[in-house]
């Protein structure tokens, strides 16, 4: 059974030279016992970034070595299994994880080494960061992760013109800091949102120890005022909206470049509405009238948080 390395405080930069007493090196007979070295990519058959073996348990792992020929080998561990890990005053199977350099020495047999002592070494961390474009596979804007629980995400990042993608692993242990919210989990994180990242380096993925969410901005509320081409769709003069019915309208207007600009003007049933006289309506929204609105715009539609009408010309 495996298990999921726990990073509470961060993730620790260790190393460890492999080293093995003279007691193990006696039991390999004569001479010096075949090793080992290279990328755990995975535990018991389990290839995610973090995932661990168990301490005392028997198991299997699989170091792929580096290189211009890079080959699998399965490194056979139990109870007796001696484990080197720097920094950590018991060592055990437990903190070989998906991702670590390590060092198995025994003896192999078609790729399959049957090992009396094991050194890992745990990857430096890294940074990244960038915008989040995908939460656990989903790229609709706002789709959050789940709180306290396991997941991934897609950073994108502009380097030299050209984008960088990142797949971000993170835990029930991963840290994370959301602006302006008190506690913050896995469910603060959204698309659209901008994320920074401090982890290890797992292949081109990074399995995260914290992540630093950034909410942007809302943009500043548009204010447009113009003649009204078009309501709902038509473009004959003198059509009109409907009141208390939600609808759009076109309004062509000239921003403070004197660019002439067309926006789509989004209202609903509850859109406030005023006029000279006082309180109007979508109904005075006409084809050839002119009319006024502020909020928020994305990508030339505006959502109206009010509208000011004018009367048809004469």
């Amino acid at each position: 059974m495996t298990q999921v390395r726990r990073m509470t405080g961060g993730v620790a930069l260790v190393f460890a030279a492999l080293m093995v007493t003279g007691g193990v090196a006696g039991a390999a007979g004569h001479g010096k016992a075949p090793s080992v070295s290279g990328v755990v990519t995975a535990v018991g058959g389990d290839s995610t970034p973090g995932v661990c073996g168990t301490a005392g348990a028997s198991g299997d792992f699989s170091l792929t070595t580096t290189g211009s020929n890079p080959t699998v080998h399965t490194v056979d561990v139990t109870d007796a299994t001696s484990f080197v890990q720097k920094k950590v005053a018991a060592p055990s199977f437990a903190g070989v994880c998906v991702g670590d350099d390590a060092s198995a020495i025994g003896t192999e047999t078609d790729f399959v080494v049957s090992a009396t002592a094991v050194s890992i070494h745990v990857p430096k961390s890294t940074h990244a960061f960038g915008a989040v474009t995908d939460v656990n596979g989903v790229t609709t804007a706002g789709t959050c992760g789940t709180a306290h629980a396991s997941g991934t995400f897609t950073l994108s990042t502009l380097v030299n013109g050209s984008q960088v993608v990142t797949t971000v692993f993170v835990t029930d242990d991963t840290k994370f800091n959301v602006a302006h919210v008190g506690t913050s989990t896995f469910a603060g994180l959204c698309v659209g949102e901008s994320a920074q990242v401090q982890g290890i380096q797992v292949g081109g993925s990074v399995l995260a120890s914290s992540v630093e969410v950034k909410i942007p901005k809302p943009p500043a509320p548009l204010h447009v005022k113009g003649d009204v081409l078009s309501v709902d769709g038509v473009t004959t003069a003198g059509t009109c909206g409907t009141s208390g019915a939600a609808g759009s309208f076109l309004v062509q207007w000239t921003d403070h470049t004197g660019t002439v600009v067309d926006t789509t003007v989004d209202v609903t049933a509850t859109t406030p509405f005023s006029g000279r006289g006082g309180a109007t309506s979508f109904a005075d929204v006409c084809v050839g009238a002119r009319a006024g609105a502020i909020g928020p715009d994305s990508g030339g539609v505006l959502d109206a948080l009010s509208v000011a009408t004018y009367p048809v010309k004469g």
